[in-house]
């Protein structure tokens, strides 16, 4: 028989969520700026910095994935997260991302869902109220995965 000895494991140790930057334009939207590596071992901390966010009553928030050196899929789904929530209440919700991001979108089947935009300013502009009207239909909360339907 095998004497098996256990020592005791310390806690772990996973890497911060980033240097993620929280700004506000003009128009009262929030823009999360997130930077560093967005995977299994940083999504909690990224969930747990989205919650008080997602509780902020904005007009609109975008996500700005451009800073990001990697992201798997449960950073998006961190992302996935905050935008059922967002517009569930109404809020907007845009989504900035360069080429290589888009192409992972495009790959696990959530770039329909996220209409990821290519600029900062091409998102805002999409969620921008029309004069006197509700948010485009795009951003709305009853959005479904296969876009607006069709009537």
């Amino acid at each position: 028989m095998h004497d098996t000895i256990l020592e005791p494991v310390g806690a772990a140790s996973w890497p911060p969520a980033g240097e993620h930057a929280l700004l506000r334009t003009e128009t009262g939207l929030l823009v999360a700026e997130l930077h560093g590596d967005i995977d299994l071992a940083t999504a909690a901390h990224l969930s747990l910095w989205f919650d008080p966010l997602a509780a902020v009553a904005a007009q609109g928030y975008v996500v700005d994935l451009r800073p990001v050196s990697f992201i798997d899929s449960a950073g998006l789904n961190v992302v996935l997260r905050l935008r059922r929530r967002v517009t569930g209440t109404g809020s907007g919700f845009a989504l900035v991302c360069d080429t290589a991001q888009l192409r992972l979108l495009r790959a696990n089947g959530t770039a329909d869902v996220l209409n990821p935009s290519a600029t900062l300013a091409e998102a805002v502009s999409g969620l921008l109220p029309l004069r006197d009207g509700p948010l485009p239909a795009r951003n709305g909360p009853n959005r479904s995965a296969r876009g607006p339907a069709a009537g």
